[in-house]
């Protein structure tokens, strides 16, 4: 399989001036695509949120609603592609079914290769969990396949498997194409390593594929087949099934959240009042700021116990990972969410996020809100009983 990167001849590596300018182009396509994923989450996130807010009213068309609900999904999706294309780091690693989100491409895939290249995906008889993001699926699973795609111009297969060996999860990329030549195979993963054509590709798909691989623990092997096909086998380590939780539109009652009060950062007015009615609906007590700097002025003189912050991460002025922090060392006690439609991690961040955060991508679901809140509490409350301090009741801080 060629790389982004290999047909079947080497050439030498493009001089040092043209590896920079290229990695300037892809920084200002990042930074392009950045922006345009922020503005369009955020108005996914409206439109998903005010069909939740009629799903729980009642009286609506349900099926519609429902799809509705099913395209934010599919629009989210396309700002996936376009922040993996850009090669941009755009989800937190969670516990995912491996499976699944290599089944999940197909719809991308499938036109990416052509007719004239067949596509045979099988996945486990059973999920096979890891530490991961589809995102990071994405971007390896694009890179490989536009790879294959290239080696085989005249037409031919592409498999994709899913399967555990050796007590981890394998995810295998095989094709028919040209394969890949011993003389290259050592340089396979260097940055700006190509033997294509000048401007037929970057030089740095496989580099990302071996990076995003190595941060997830896991290790990849190449066989380039003698010029009758390249293989990828991706290992990755195993992880513990997540905990089951509602896919439907509608979160069920009870929450396991009553009570509780969040205050939501987020400079969004319409997305401020629709999270804001949302956990509402979860019988929560709602505080709201438009700003971080408004959001850490209402906890000071907010006299109960704050349970949650919801607070986007680009915010004008103070942005969320510099309110959080302020906010921690004033309530130690409380939940710190962030949520955010841009890449996960964005160069003009004042104040890094931490590396365990959690983290909503938007557009926000409604059950992965849910989701996330409950597992917060959760370890906060186990924290707090390993540590012999006994949670915060509703009385001031």
């Amino acid at each position: 399989m060629a790389d982004d990167d290999i047909p079947e001849t080497e050439a030498a590596p493009p001089p040092r001036a043209k590896q920079q300018v290229q990695a300037q182009k892809l920084e200002a396509l990042g930074g392009f695509a950045g922006g345009i994923a922020h503005d369009f989450n955020n108005i996914l996130s409206i439109i998903e949120g005010y069909a939740h807010v009629a799903l729980h009213q009642g009286g609506a068309d349900v099926v519609t609603l429902q799809k509705i609900l099913s395209a934010t999904q599919r629009g989210a999706g396309l700002t996936r592609q376009l922040l993996a294309f850009s090669r941009q780091k755009i989800g937190m690693e969670q516990v995912i079914d491996l499976s699944a989100a290599v089944q999940e491409q197909e719809v991308l895939l499938r036109p990416l290769l052509g007719a004239n290249i067949r596509l045979h995906m099988t996945p486990a008889p059973a999920p096979l969990y890891v530490t991961a993001s589809t995102d990071f699926i994405t971007q390896i699973l694009l890179n490989l396949a536009l790879n294959a795609r290239d080696a085989m111009p005249d037409g031919g297969t592409l498999a994709i498997t899913c399967k555990t060996f050796r007590g981890q999860a394998r995810l295998t990329v095989a094709d028919s194409g040209s394969g890949i030549a011993a003389t290259v195979l050592p340089r396979i993963f260097d940055p700006f390593f190509t033997t294509k054509p000048q401007g037929a590709g970057t030089g740095l798909g496989l580099s990302v594929v071996h990076g995003i691989v190595t941060q997830l623990g896991g290790r990849i092997a190449v066989d380039g087949n003698n010029g009758a096909g390249a293989r990828f086998d991706i290992d990755l380590p195993l992880a513990t099934a997540p905990l089951v939780t509602t896919t439907g539109g509608v979160a069920p009652h009870p929450t396991g959240l009553e009570g509780r009060t969040v205050l939501i950062a987020e400079d969004e007015p319409e997305l401020l009042s629709i999270l804001g009615i949302i956990f509402s609906d979860f019988d929560m007590k709602v505080l709201t700021a438009s700003n971080g700097n408004d959001a850490l002025e209402m906890q000071r003189h907010f006299k109960g116990t704050i349970d949650f912050l919801l607070t986007d991460v680009i915010m004008p002025g103070m942005d969320g990972p510099t309110l959080g922090q302020l906010f921690a060392a004033e309530r130690p006690a409380s939940n710190i969410i962030y949520m955010s439609g841009y890449p996960f991690m964005d160069l003009r961040l004042q104040t890094p996020l931490p590396p365990d955060a959690d983290f909503i991508p938007k557009p926000l679901r409604e059950s992965k809100i849910l989701d996330i809140l409950r597992r917060a509490l959760e370890r906060r409350d186990a924290r707090l009983r390993s540590e012999n301090t006994p949670p915060p009741d509703d009385g001031a801080d």
